[in-house]
């Protein structure tokens, strides 16, 4: 009975934030032009009342408030992000998290129909050049009278 009196004051006493983290949604491969929403996360009694978002080596905030929304991503977007937590109590940073930008796929059947595309013009030009070529001897043919013997 005293363990639990215990735990249960130790649980409820006034504390600045800890665990302080941060997750990415979605998670995986982040590709230029997509959107991303990092969320912070933290312990904290009271509850944290602040969250600001930070990017590494740069001094202004980013943004405030428990989530932060990237839009039309770019490469200048990538870097490390972060989190500060406050309540009446304390502040935590998160650990930073690092945001990598891939650049736009070009997906196969894409790159295959620009080859074909390429191909079929190469083509079409050759056979035009050799047609140019052949057209004046042809005409040169049909206008020289023959001699008939």
């Amino acid at each position: 009975m005293l363990y639990e009196l215990l735990l249960f004051l130790s649980s409820s006493t006034p504390n600045g934030p800890r665990k302080t983290s941060v997750s990415v949604s979605p998670s995986g491969e982040i590709v230029e032009g997509s959107s991303v929403t990092l969320t912070c996360s933290s312990d904290a009694n009271p509850p944290v009342d602040k969250y600001t978002w930070y990017k590494k080596n740069v001094t202004s905030p980013k943004a405030s408030g428990q989530s932060y929304s990237i839009t039309n991503i770019s490469s200048e977007d990538r870097g490390e992000y972060y989190c500060e937590t406050q309540n009446g109590r304390g502040s935590m940073n998160s650990t930073a998290l690092m945001i990598i930008v891939a650049g736009k796929q070009t997906s196969v059947v894409t790159a295959a129909v620009g080859i074909i595309v390429v191909v079929l013009v190469l083509i079409l030009c050759s056979s035009g050049f050799m047609w140019f070529r052949e057209s004046p001897q042809k005409l040169d043919r049909r206008e020289s009278p023959q001699k008939l013997d």
